[in-house]
């Protein structure tokens, strides 16, 4: 018998090749031996995949501290561990992409059909209208109209661009959580903890929006709870915080985030504006 790999003999029933260390395989590549290779080596109990997403979700500060202590072979690296969700992520959201839209929706619902009825509205065969009415709704009608473009636009972009996404979000949960909890952690350390915990949510976002297509979009809605619970469980645990303390954090938090958030709104205005002054975009 012969490897095929460095064509050296080999002893009758070996598996391995003692030269170049290659499986010996006789067996025909099949679609099922594909998925079960598949499953042993990327979700099978000893990948670094599987054992990662299981300290993630079971003891996230043991996780995080052993590898900012050094330990990297064991783990999957944060960023190919948060790449790989966010990729998977992507296929998933575009194959269901009108699911997807249809979940996302069901968080302002209401607010959707109040447009999608004004957009449509047939504003003709409306009788006893004053000119003053007429413009009103005309005006309602183009804002509805623009409202939904934005939306469905919004949308587009997220699952076109959802794994580039991942990583920004890392950056500025990052920067938050820096900012909520200064000591003794570094900016560096604060973006290997949030690639990891926002890597976990984001297979477990695909969890959660499987069981909303199956059951109702209002379990993806409101899955925005599960992920502040579990950020509350991560950061508590690294920092050994109380409860009462824990929330006091949340709350900074989010008052770190409103800041971000009206600072990115600013800026973006801005460059709107610049852009409309120098004539690329018209209202």
């Amino acid at each position: 018998m012969i490897c095929k790999n460095c064509q050296n003999t080999l002893k009758e029933n070996a598996h391995f090749c003692d030269e170049c260390g290659a499986k010996v395989i006789q067996d025909k590549i099949t679609f099922k031996a594909l998925i079960i290779d598949v499953f042993i080596n990327v979700f099978g109990v000893d990948s670094k995949l599987f054992l990662t997403l299981r300290m993630a979700a079971r003891k996230p500060h043991v996780l995080v501290e052993e590898v900012i202590d050094g330990v990297r072979k064991r783990y999957m690296n944060p960023f190919a561990f948060l790449a790989v969700g966010a990729a998977i992520s992507l296929l998933v959201f575009n194959y269901f992409s009108d699911d997807f839209k249809a979940v996302n929706n069901e968080i302002n619902s209401s607010q959707v059909e109040e447009y999608k009825k004004k957009a449509n509205l047939d504003i003709a065969s409306i009788k006893g209208l004053s000119e003053k009415e007429k413009q009103k709704l005309e005006i309602e009608k183009k804002g509805a109209q623009i409202q939904l473009q934005f939306l469905d636009g919004m949308m587009n972009f997220m699952l076109q661009y959802y794994n580039l996404l991942a990583f920004v979000f890392v950056f500025l949960y990052a920067i938050l959580s820096k900012w909520t909890f200064w000591k003794p952690h570094n900016f560096g350390e604060h973006i290997v903890m949030n690639a990891y915990f926002f890597g976990f949510t984001t297979y477990l976002s695909l969890l959660l929006f499987f069981l909303s297509i199956l059951i109702h979009p209002s379990i993806y809605t409101y899955s925005i709870l599960v992920y502040i619970i579990y950020y509350m469980f991560a950061f508590g645990k690294i920092y050994e915080l109380s409860f009462f303390k824990n929330v006091l954090k949340l709350l900074r938090f989010f008052l770190g985030l409103l800041i971000l958030f009206l600072l990115i709104m600013i800026i973006a205005t801005l460059i709107v504006l610049g852009l409309a002054f120098l004539g690329y975009i018209k209202f």
